[in-house]
């Protein structure tokens, strides 16, 4: 008897392990995304912290919500659980820095947004820590800016700042 329980919890198991493959997300509110708003089991929007992991079981995203919409500080990790950014969110857009994140835990490049476009000094790194590339932005408008190349300042001409926008 203790044998037939045994095979019969083990291919429960088994079918489970299977059945969270098939999704490339999973999260412990059983909850679902319609139009970028994340609603619970009872179809009510989430409040509160909210999480989803990948098919290895490590944290994928973390983030606070407000009605649905990320509200607070929020991080999201690689497949391996290393960090890859985090930063704040008001009713679902990106306000103050965003930092994002090599393997090795350095900064990558830091964005400042101002109700959800960029505003301000934006900056991008290589993995040794050294700055590459500096640009202001005025409400999303890429204003001046430079790449260091062979440690030497190149300002970028207009055409190529707005291709940051």
């Amino acid at each position: 008897m203790r044998f037939a329980i045994l095979i019969i919890s083990l291919l429960f198991v088994f079918t489970a392990c299977k059945e969270a493959k098939k999704n490339e997300i999973y999260n412990e509110n059983n909850t679902t995304v319609k139009d970028g708003i994340v609603f619970n089991i009872d179809e009510k929007p989430i409040d509160g912290l909210y999480r989803t992991y990948n098919n290895s079981g490590n944290l994928k995203m973390e983030v606070y919500s407000k009605d649905g919409k990320p509200n607070g500080h929020g991080k999201f990790y690689d497949e391996d659980g290393n960090l890859l950014y985090e930063g704040t969110f008001e009713d679902g857009q990106p306000v103050g820095t965003i930092y994002h994140y090599y393997q090795n835990g350095k900064v990558h490049n830091e964005q400042n947004y101002t109700d959800g476009v960029l505003h301000g000094v934006q900056q991008t790194f290589d993995e040794n820590g050294e700055l590459n590339i500096e640009v202001v932005f005025d409400k999303g408008k890429a204003l001046s800016g430079y790449m260091i190349i062979n440690n030497e300042k190149v300002e970028f001409t207009p055409e190529e700042l707005s291709k940051f926008e």
